[in-house]
């Protein structure tokens, strides 16, 4: 009898079970470029980020069959993959809020949001020089919302929040 009550609690819960708790997110198109295209797509599930990335509309059905708009990087350089989506209605048209993901050992670590609405979200890479119009110089991967005038803004996580700044697009 207890043999039977053993294989009755491991049909209910197999070992091979997905663990909603875990974070699961690739590009769907691994050849998109997130730092040169604004429109990448991710696809996957958000593990416990589900209730903070449904309040900006992030479509989670979408996200899990064929994509959502996401950068993937490591914002926070601790070696575990971490991504950033625009909410709702998210265009270069409009801007709209975004949540990062932070993650550690496939696991929401925090979700954070970026302390304005961007536009036209893409990953801005490590440099080792200010750019062209004083955009900086960092060892870590960032967000950047290009823009136009004086309206493009960069994105680095200091390790505990975001720091953004503000630059000119094209020369005076």
């Amino acid at each position: 009898m207890f043999l039977l009550a053993a294989l009755g609690i491991a049909e209910a819960a197999p070992p091979d079970a997905p663990d909603e708790q875990r974070v699961a997110i690739t590009l769907a198109d691994p050849a998109c470029s997130t730092e040169k295209s604004t429109q990448c797509l991710c696809v996957g599930t958000p593990g416990t980020a589900a209730p903070q990335l449904g309040e900006i509309g992030v479509d989670l059905n979408a996200l899990k069959t064929g994509g959502v708009p996401c950068v993937p990087g490591d914002f926070d350089k601790d070696g575990q993959p971490d991504y950033a989506f625009p909410g709702k209605d998210y265009s270069c048209n409009q801007s709209v809020p975004v949540r990062v993901v932070f993650t550690k050992n496939g696991k929401v670590r925090e979700v954070l949001a970026l302390p304005r609405d961007v536009s036209c979200l893409q990953l801005y890479a490590p440099r080792p020089r200010k750019g062209p119009h004083g955009e900086p110089k960092t060892a870590r991967q960032g967000l950047v919302d290009w823009g136009e005038g004086n309206a493009t803004w960069v994105y680095l996580f200091n390790g505990k929040k975001w720091a953004a700044t503000t630059h000119p697009s094209e020369s005076r």
